[in-house]
């Protein structure tokens, strides 16, 4: 995969959606290694390419910022998780609305984590 991933910055650029997806593949790739530090590093990475990419309200950055934020959950560091499943359930509420699945998903990470 990291070959993939250096294929296509070399073709198609840093800001492309193939990269942005590479990255995303990467970073659970080491989640399920549980290797999570770098996990999160390429989650990051991604979410970077959406927001410059589509901007701050796009439904994409709000599912970059819900894979980040369990990045951050699985790494033990719940503040950080939490802060980026609120901004991406914001996202979710203003586009889709609360009983959309997205939103549902979310809001119910966020729940989980406050009980923890």
């Amino acid at each position: 995969q990291e070959k993939s991933l250096a294929i296509n910055l070399n073709t198609l650029g840093p800001e492309h959606p193939n990269v942005a997806a590479a990255y995303n593949n990467l970073g659970s790739a080491c989640e399920s290694n549980g290797e999570h530090d770098k996990a999160l590093r390429y989650k990051e990475k991604e979410l970077a390419i959406w927001l410059k990419t589509l901007g701050r309200d796009h439904p994409v950055v709000a599912i970059a910022y819900n894979n980040v934020g369990t990045a951050y959950a699985k790494k033990g560091d719940n503040a950080n998780a939490m802060a980026c499943l609120l901004k991406a359930k914001a996202i979710f509420m203003q586009k889709f609305g609360p009983t959309h699945p997205h939103t549902k998903k979310t809001q119910a990470l966020i729940e989980k984590l406050e009980k923890e």
